[in-house]
């Protein structure tokens, strides 16, 4: 990475594009970003990226991550939200979880909300594509 960023700087114009002051840089980094990242990367939040492909491999991979993954569709019974959930499933390609049957199908109908929750994230997570979540209140 530091001969990566030194052939940078011959043609950046920053007088401080020097190999002491990156690495200077790339350690600020581990020491007060990264663990950011480590705290997020818990919650599912943090999407890695592969930036030493073509500037439209890297386009196409951040378009990815920063789009829109999750919507709830909340409402009670009988709403119509189904229906809604369905349509919209199928016309934007997301996958549709009903939530109420992810709670049981897991054997979650007796947990407490952060078990259900923390499961929940678990699963999205790891799914590539993003998803409709339908959720029926009283």
């Amino acid at each position: 990475m530091l001969e990566r960023c030194l052939k940078r700087a011959e043609t950046s114009g920053r007088s401080d594009d020097n190999a002491e002051t990156i690495k200077k840089r790339v350690q600020n980094y581990f020491d007060t970003s990264y663990p950011v990242v480590e705290y997020y990367q818990k919650f599912g939040k943090v999407r890695k990226i592969d930036a030493t492909g073509g500037i439209s491999d890297v386009y196409r991979q951040t378009k990815e991550a920063v789009l829109p993954q999750t919507m709830f569709i909340m409402g009670p019974k009988a709403a119509g939200k189904t229906m809604i959930a369905q349509n919209l499933s199928e016309r934007t390609n997301m996958n549709l979880i009903n939530f109420n049957e992810f709670v049981s199908s897991n054997g979650f109908d007796d947990a407490d909300d952060e078990t259900v929750t923390m499961a929940l994230i678990d699963k999205l997570s790891k799914e590539v594509k993003p998803r409709v979540i339908l959720e029926n209140f009283p």
